[in-house]
């Protein structure tokens, strides 16, 4: 990829913003989303998803057909995960999403913002489950 710097925040929410998004279709997404965005020369620089939305913060070519990549990730997107043994919910994207162009002086704020999503929406972070370590041979003092 070249040295441009062209930065976009793309947003997105599930139909209606309901919870369709579960741990395995979270898992799903960030690996399509990742795969999506090489075969267009995209990188992705900060992605958050939550049950009801996505936020992602993308490093894009010079020559980008946007409307396009986004009917990619999101047509794409919903299409696979719904299909998708994990998925129990389905997966339908609302028509409509953001895009705001992000400057390299406002790069740290924005991947703050997206790092910051489970907080700022409690309610909507896809928790991950809690895992017990126990040793595989008993301590001895």
């Amino acid at each position: 990829m070249s040295s441009h710097q062209l930065f976009i925040h793309l947003a997105w929410t599930t139909l209606d913003r309901l919870p369709m998004i579960n741990l395995p279709t979270k898992t799903f997404l960030e690996d399509f989303f990742k795969k999506t965005a090489a075969r267009h020369d995209v990188d992705i620089v900060e992605l958050a998803i939550l049950k009801t939305h996505v936020h992602m913060l993308v490093r894009t070519p010079p020559r980008l057909d946007l409307p396009r990549l986004v009917q990619f990730f999101k047509g794409g997107s919903s299409f696979a995960a719904s299909r998708h043994p994990g998925n129990v919910l389905g997966l339908r994207w609302a028509p409509e999403y953001s895009a705001t162009s992000v400057g390299p002086r406002q790069l740290d704020k924005v991947r703050h913002y997206l790092k910051k999503q489970g907080e700022h929406h409690p309610g909507d972070a896809v928790e991950e489950p809690v895992r017990q370590c126990r040793p595989s041979t008993p301590f001895r003092v």
